[in-house]
């Protein structure tokens, strides 16, 4: 029922996307039929959103699959993942025709809070941890906790532990909220599940 997706991407007539392999098996089928049901066609590219696959040979990868299936340079991509893909599909989107707009579907807290929304894209390389990158944010950033549901607990921990570094950083209320709620967050994911937070 969502509809900003389809604000973006029925005017285009299309949707190319970037998915995590991982989201695509738990979701996969789900976004297919929301693009049929809107009557966009729908082009998937699924790739590893896993930390050992963030290198540059993953970018170059994203950036021939965007190429073979004719992404324009105005026509924003699609990005559904978490952190790592943010990071390795938001910054082949700045490289590609020299800086092509992307639109980033959240589905862990780490995107959600962090990488989507940040303008901040990168890679590994040569072993070194986030040697390339750029600065390109997302034209739309969408967080839905309905993927969360999915999210095993280690995944939620990390969630909860990026929020208590950038509360500590900036926001007292918010470092309280989460040493009085934190545990309970993590039990209900976020409130999807159980009773809700």
């Amino acid at each position: 029922s969502n509809k900003l997706l389809f604000n973006v991407y029925k005017p285009l007539g299309r949707c190319v996307a970037v998915v995590d392999d991982k989201v695509d098996m738990h979701y996969g089928a789900e976004l297919d039929n929301y693009f049929k049901e809107a009557g966009i066609e729908f082009k998937k590219m699924v790739f590893s959103g896993n930390e050992v696959d963030k290198d540059i040979k993953d970018v170059e990868r994203i950036l021939v699959a965007m190429k073979a299936e004719g992404v324009a340079r105005h026509e924003p991509l699609l990005v559904v993942g978490g952190g790592v893909i943010a990071d390795i599909a938001g910054f082949a989107a700045a490289l590609y025709s020299r800086n092509t707009p992307y639109v980033m579907l959240c589905t862990s807290i780490v995107s959600g809070i962090d990488a989507g929304p940040s303008p901040r894209v990168c890679c590994n390389g040569f072993d070194y941890k986030n040697l390339y990158g750029a600065y390109h944010p997302p034209v739309l950033t969408i967080t839905d906790r309905g993927f969360w549901k999915t999210l095993h607990p280690g995944w939620l921990r990390h969630g909860v532990a990026e929020i208590i570094k950038m509360a500590v950083m900036k926001d007292l209320s918010l470092f309280e909220l989460m040493e009085k709620h934190g545990a309970r967050a993590v039990a209900t994911k976020f409130g999807t599940e159980g009773d809700s937070v």
